[in-house]
């Protein structure tokens, strides 16, 4: 996948900007608050239908206006191209694709698959185990097929349950709903694990040319306790979940612990060590969607020089440009850029204003 050409219409401080990229890698410099990370931000949008930032979408429009529009022509390894859109407002916000009369935002995603590196990216490893789950399941909705059916029955399975819960009701109107639980937890469980084993197999070989050749290793937890199943652990922790008002086990509550040489990651590395580790694990992640389902996903790369001596930002950007496919990667200043990223495409952003240069 990559992106052929980009605009963007009142999103943030851009009144107007119309890009067309480089199916490698592209280099955006610019200073502080200066568009930058909006651009990237406006990619994100365009392949997820949501921001990764906290603010959320309202603010993206631009001061003054009442909406922002997103289009999107979207590169596909057959030769065919799509065109995906958003237009928010306010109150409302439309994804479009091609013709179609209806588009969600499932159909963006796996219209234009990316992954996001930015200056938070040590969350993964230094906070709770939602940043892992969704890092986790990013990969495994791409790849295993029938992990997001069953994730989809699952959750509404557990709503259910946690309102009879929540609601006191009697326990024969709980447990109705444990056999749906049980049966696409195991599914959305078998999922992760299959993938998790491909990710790993690829992992050691990057991770030793990144941060030498302590080992990495990767822990699966499937969200609940003892070796019986996850019908069981329902069944054992019945009376704890009435108590509390809402189910505590299952695959809502999975994890995955990173470890480098027995210990935590978020204690055996630095802050800069802990940002090639996780962009390790985001390259790897493309590395297998590419070779599983003959896809690249667009990498986005927010500051990659922060927190980052010159060794590290040269062999990081090896990794980068071998992973191939379509990267957008900011810099405050050029000469920021790594030597080893060879050819590339350089934007530079000012006041709002996207310039090739």
């Amino acid at each position: 996948m990559h992106i052929q050409r980009l605009r963007l219409q009142h999103f943030r401080c851009f009144e107007f900007a119309d890009i067309e990229p480089s199916h490698g890698i592209n280099v955006i410099t610019g200073d502080n608050a200066s568009g930058k990370t909006s651009l990237l931000e406006a990619i994100f949008f365009l392949g997820r239908g949501q921001s990764f930032r906290q603010s959320g979408p309202r603010p993206a429009i631009r001061q003054g206006q009442d909406a922002f529009t997103l289009n999107g022509d979207i590169g596909v390894e057959d030769g065919r191209s799509h065109r995906i859109g958003i237009h928010r407002t306010r109150n409302r916000i439309v994804f479009k694709r091609d013709a179609q009369a209806e588009t969600t935002r499932l159909d963006l995603i796996n219209t234009l698959p990316l992954q996001l590196v930015d200056p938070n990216v040590h969350r993964l490893l230094e906070q709770g185990p939602r940043f892992r789950r969704h890092f986790m399941d990013w990969g495994v909705f791409h790849v295993e097929h029938a992990f997001f059916p069953a994730w989809r029955r699952y959750r509404r399975a557990l709503r259910q349950r946690n309102r009879a819960l929540k609601a006191r009701l009697p326990k024969k109107d709980i447990i109705a709903w444990d056999a749906e639980l049980v049966r696409n937890a195991e599914v959305v469980d078998a999922s992760r694990r299959a993938y998790i084993e491909h990710l790993y197999r690829g992992l050691p070989e990057r991770t030793n040319r990144l941060l030498g050749d302590e080992p990495v290793v990767l822990d699966y937890t499937p969200g609940w306790r003892g070796d019986d199943g996850f019908g069981m652990a329902l069944a054992s922790s019945l009376d704890q979940d009435q108590r509390a008002g809402f189910t505590q086990q299952g695959p809502h509550r999975a994890d995955l612990r990173i470890t480098i040489a027995s210990a935590s990651a978020r204690d055996w590395v630095s802050r800069g060590q802990q940002k090639v580790l996780t962009t390790a694990l985001l390259l790897v992640q493309a590395q297998l969607l590419q070779q599983r389902r003959g896809l690249r996903p667009v990498l986005l790369i927010d500051d990659l020089a922060a927190e980052l001596g010159p060794h590290y930002r040269e062999t990081l950007a090896t990794e980068i440009e071998a992973v191939g496919g379509q990267c957008f990667m900011t810099f405050l200043e050029a000469s920021l850029v790594p030597e080893g990223l060879g050819d590339v495409r350089r934007f530079h952003v000012e006041h709002g204003r996207v310039a090739a240069v």
